[in-house]
């Protein structure tokens, strides 16, 4: 996930999960950021740690939302940035099992969000993907680690508020 010789990386690790689950829509987000942004995202890239996964998890038609310690007033998916190396599955499963102790099997691919990061508008840039999974979740209890404050079951047609855009339009169709 880099500025340049990174979109051939991107292209495969894609192709993959196409590969893997099927079609999936792919949108993109376009930001202008300040400088020090711009090089942390450049330095994540270069580490290979700028996009990740979420998960929704999928339990009795219901939906686990977390709120993580450092960002408590929203809730989101349980999920996180990739590491070097790291399939983008294999930062989904081991994600979901950090943060709230149960193993996801993975069944689909929701959406890729395409992030890109530059300084000027139309300029050159560093962009990352982060991967919204599907997954069923068997009966084990959910134990959050302590970077997740809260870890609840919602049926989806009633989540709480807020919930980020991309957690919205896959509850609203669910």
């Amino acid at each position: 996930m880099s500025h340049s010789g990174g979109r051939d990386d991107d292209s495969r690790r894609l192709a993959s999960l196409e590969r893997d689950f099927g079609a999936f829509d792919v949108v993109t987000e376009e930001a202008v950021v300040p400088r020090p942004t711009y090089t942390d995202c450049l330095q994540a890239a270069e580490a290979g740690s700028l996009g990740g996964a979420r998960v929704f998890l999928w339990r009795d038609g219901r939906v686990l939302l977390v709120r993580y310690r450092d960002q408590p007033s929203a809730w989101d998916l349980p999920g996180g940035p990739t590491e070097r190396g790291e399939s983008l599955p294999d930062t989904a499963t081991g994600r979901v099992l950090e943060d709230v102790g149960v193993e996801p099997e993975l069944t689909g691919v929701h959406r890729v969000l395409e992030q890109s990061f530059a300084l000027v508008e139309g300029g050159d840039g560093v962009t990352g993907h982060w991967v919204f999974f599907d997954a069923a979740v068997g009966d084990g209890d959910v134990a959050p680690s302590d970077d997740v404050l809260e870890a609840r079951w919602f049926d989806p047609a009633a989540p709480p508020e807020p919930v980020g855009p991309h957690v919205a339009d896959r509850l609203d169709a669910a």
